[in-house]
């Protein structure tokens, strides 16, 4: 395997030259001349690594993502075996280059993603990896992430000639999942995500999502982390998601095509050896104590919203307790579960979910109850998958 290096000690164009020949990453982030100001700043936190920032090719079109990723892609330098892309709004921790080039080592035939939103299938896929102590997750490709992504660099170059024959209003994140499962190319998501996404308007018209942040992300990865890719996720046909407001279960209707759907719960929930019915109970017994919290946050937030995050939550810990290939994955990996990982993933959980039925400042007013409403939901779920 080409080893992927650090390159942090060039100071002239001649060293950065023959190091990129050995094999190497180059870097470009994505930008619009408005916001040319952001990519710089997120360059200043790389350096002295090179970026190359790439600036909408039309500035004045309608805003679209696509043309500017295809200059992104298309700016692998000579030599090189990889390509990262961030966008200009990714959120880095210190390290993170050292970070992405370990992922990116361990994983020199795939691309990997190093974010996922908290509201979307790839976040729900994080989250459930992370609480069975996974380095990695296949990526659910309803769209690939691309706040920051790297493709071996033969990939990218691919990505460009197949971006030239769509639609130009396509999404750039759509295009790259679309492009991974024509050509064959794996997706994987790190865990946990080793970047963010700055809140700031977009300029592409996705201000009504409201926030978009990272499912599973804490800063640099807890002490001791290592992209292990013998510690993946993979080969699951069902996952717990909450999503605007409504507990579903996301199955998977293809493994060729990596085709997944959202379904009632009704539908599915069967597949954690539960009924809705028994859920409702167990829910009903959870929740009997009048503790103060609780009491607090019924006073506060819709009672389908504290059900709904409730049984996403508890469907988790019955997953990693009584479904394969999550139950024996858990057992290998070891427990617990580091602390930093399993409070993000639940406090996200709420915040990620509970939009727009709650909007993300009500979320936010309502403190760690909801998170703590999250743990009581894995706990009776864990609980119950090993009566």
């Amino acid at each position: 395997m080409t080893a992927i290096h650090g390159m942090h000690d060039r100071d002239t164009a001649c060293r950065k030259e023959k190091e990129l020949s050995h094999g190497a990453v180059s870097v470009a982030v994505m930008t619009h001349p408005s916001r040319r100001h952001l990519a710089e700043d997120l360059a200043r936190r790389l350096a002295p690594y090179p970026v190359e920032i790439v600036l909408d090719p039309e500035p004045d079109g309608p805003p679209r993502t696509l043309r500017t990723a295809r200059a992104a892609w298309a700016a692998v330098e000579p030599g090189c075996t990889h390509h990262l892309v961030l966008q200009d709004d990714a959120v880095v921790p210190p390290g993170f280059l050292d970070h992405a080039f370990r992922a990116v080592e361990a994983r020199p035939d795939a691309g990997v993603a190093m974010h996922s939103d908290w509201g979307s299938r790839n976040g729900a896929a994080v989250r459930m990896a992370a609480l069975l102590g996974a380095r990695w997750v296949r990526a659910v490709c309803d769209y690939v992430p691309t706040i920051a992504l790297a493709l071996p660099a033969t990939a990218a170059k691919g990505l460009v000639d197949y971006i030239a024959g769509l639609d130009p209003d396509e999404a750039d994140d759509v295009a790259v999942a679309h492009f991974a499962r024509e050509s064959g190319l794996p997706v994987y998501l790190t865990v946990p995500n080793l970047a963010a996404h700055h809140d700031v308007p977009s300029v592409v018209g996705n201000n009504d999502r409201g926030r978009r942040e990272a499912s599973c992300y804490v800063g640099p990865p807890p002490p001791g982390w290592s992209p292990d890719p013998a510690r993946t996720l993979d080969g699951f046909d069902c996952l717990p998601y909450y999503k605007h407001g409504e507990s579903r279960v996301v199955v998977e209707n293809d493994r060729a095509t990596n085709d997944w759907s959202p379904v009632p719960l009704e539908a599915a929930v069967d597949r954690f050896g539960v009924d809705v019915p028994a859920l409702r109970e167990r829910y009903r017994r959870d929740l009997a104590e009048p503790q103060p919290w609780l009491v607090d946050l019924a006073a506060r937030a819709p009672q389908d919203q504290i059900w709904a995050l409730w049984v996403t939550a508890c469907l988790m810990g019955l997953a990693r307790t009584r479904v394969e290939p999550f139950r024996s994955l858990w057992d290998s990996w070891g427990r617990p579960v580091e602390p930093a990982l399993r409070e993000r993933v639940l406090a996200t959980l709420a915040l990620g979910g509970m939009f727009p039925r709650v909007t993300h400042p009500e979320v936010a007013r309502l403190g760690a109850a909801p998170a703590r409403l999250a743990a009581l939901g894995l706990a009776a779920g864990d609980a119950w998958g090993r009566d």
